[in-house]
C-alpha cells in the first residue's frame, strides 16, 4: 500500500473523500480558473479552498505548513464530496517542488495530473506582482527582486512574512524541462495533461472540455468562463503594513480564515464564505499591470531561449512565439 495512503488508513481516515487528481501548476498559470471552472461541473468536486498544498515537504514558507503531516485537516476540505467521480485540488506550487510527484504517486499510482504552463517572463512577472500584493514580496521592482534572487538563496533579503519564500527564486520556478518528467516519469504521460495557458485563454471551452475528457467526465457540460484572478493591488497600505508588521501576509490570513469559514458547521457555508471574499475585497483593488520594459523583456528572452527551446522539443509544441514575440502585460 502506498505510504501516504498507510497514514490515512493508520489516523482512521480511510474512508473520507480523497482527492484521485491534482492540478499542480505552475502559478499565475490559469489554475484558479480552471479551478473554479471544474467546480461547477456536476461530476467534479473541487473544494472551496485552494492551494493546500499538503505535499511537497520541500517547500518553503509559512503557507506550506498548514497541512503539512495533518491528514485529517487535509482531508477535512473534501468532507462535502457526494460521490462525484472526480475529487481534484489545486496547489500550483507542486510542480516547482521536487519532492511532491513522488509524495502524490505514493498516495496514489493512479492519480490524473493537470500541468498548466505559461511564457515563463509573463508567470515570473505576474508572480511578482501578486507577491507584492500579498506581502511576500519587499522588493519594489521586478528587476531588482531579479537580481536579489544570489542573496536570497542565502537566506538574505527576504521578510518575515514571507508566505512563500520557495517562490522568491523567480527563476527556478520555470524551470519546466526539470519539472514536467518527474511527473511524466511516475504517472506516465498519457495520466498527464499539459494546458499552455496561450490556447486557455484563446480558446478556453476547448481546453475546458480537454481537461473534461482527460478526467473521463462528462465532457458536453456546459459553463461559463469569466475572468478569474486578474492583477491585484493593494487598496489599504496601512491594513497590509500591519499585517505583515505582525508576521503575517495576506494570503496566510486568507487562507486560514477561507479554512475556518468551509469547515466550520455553525454558520450557514454562503455566509461564512462571503465574509471572507468581503475582507480581500476590502483590502484589494484590480488594475492592469504596467508592462515591462522592452529592454527587460528581450535581456530576459534572450535569457530563457533555451529552456523554451527545451520545453517545445520535450512537450513536441513550437513555443518560439514566447521569446520572439513581446506578449501583451
Amino acid at each position: 500500500m502506498a505510504a501516504v495512503e498507510t497514514v490515512f488508513r493508520a489516523a482512521g481516515l480511510g474512508n473520507r473523500p480523497k482527492p484521485n487528481f491534482f492540478i499542480v501548476g505552475a502559478p499565475k498559470c490559469g489554475t484558479t480558473s480552471l479551478h473554479e471552472y471544474l467546480q461547477r461541473h456536476t461530476d467534479v468536486f473541487m473544494p472551496y479552498f485552494k492551494e493546500p498544498h499538503f505535499f511537497g515537504a520541500d517547500l518553503e514558507g509559512s503557507r506550506f505548513r498548514q497541512f503539512r503531516n495533518k491528514p485529517a485537516r487535509y482531508l477535512k476540505i473534501f468532507r462535502d464530496a457526494r460521490g462525484e467521480k472526480r475529487i481534484g485540488e489545486s496547489s500550483p506550487w507542486y510542480l516547482a517542488s521536487e519532492r511532491a510527484a513522488a509524495e502524490i504517486h505514493d498516495y496514489d499510482p493512479q492519480a490524473k495530473i493537470i500541468i498548466m504552463l505559461r511564457n515563463p517572463i509573463d508567470m515570473m512577472y505576474s508572480m511578482w506582482s501578486q507577491f507584492r500584493y500579498s506581502g511576500n514580496e519587499q522588493i519594489e521592482t521586478f528587476e531588482g527582486a531579479l537580481a536579489a534572487e544570489a542573496e536570497r538563496r542565502n537566506g538574505a533579503r527576504i521578510r518575515r512574512a514571507a508566505h512563500c519564500v520557495t517562490g522568491l527564486q523567480y527563476r527556478k520556478m520555470t524551470r519546466f524541462c526539470e519539472q514536467l518528467p518527474r511527473y511524466f516519469e511516475r504517472f506516465g504521460q498519457d495520466n498527464v495533461l499539459v494546458i499552455i495557458f496561450d490556447d486557455f485563454r484563446a480558446d478556453t471551452a476547448a481546453v475546458y472540455r480537454a481537461a473534461l475528457e482527460f478526467l473521463g467526465v462528462n465532457s458536453s457540460f456546459r459553463t461559463t468562463f469569466d475572468i478569474r484572478n486578474p492583477n491585484k493591488e493593494v487598496r489599504l497600505a496601512w491594513l497590509q503594513e500591519l499585517i505583515v508588521d505582525n508576521g503575517f501576509s495576506l494570503m496566510l490570513l486568507k487562507d486560514r480564515l477561507t479554512y475556518l469559514a468551509t469547515t466550520h458547521s455553525l454558520v450557514p457555508y454562503a455566509y461564512r464564505t462571503r465574509a471572507v471574499e468581503g475582507v480581500i475585497a476590502a483590502y484589494t483593488k484590480y488594475e492592469r499591470r504596467s508592462p515591462l520594459t522592452l529592454e527587460l523583456r528581450q535581456r530576459l528572452s534572450s535569457e530563457l531561449q533555451p529552456e523554451i527551446d527545451a520545453l517545445s522539443a520535450l512537450i513536441d509544441r513550437d513555443l518560439s512565439h514566447w521569446y520572439l514575440n513581446p506578449a501583451e502585460d
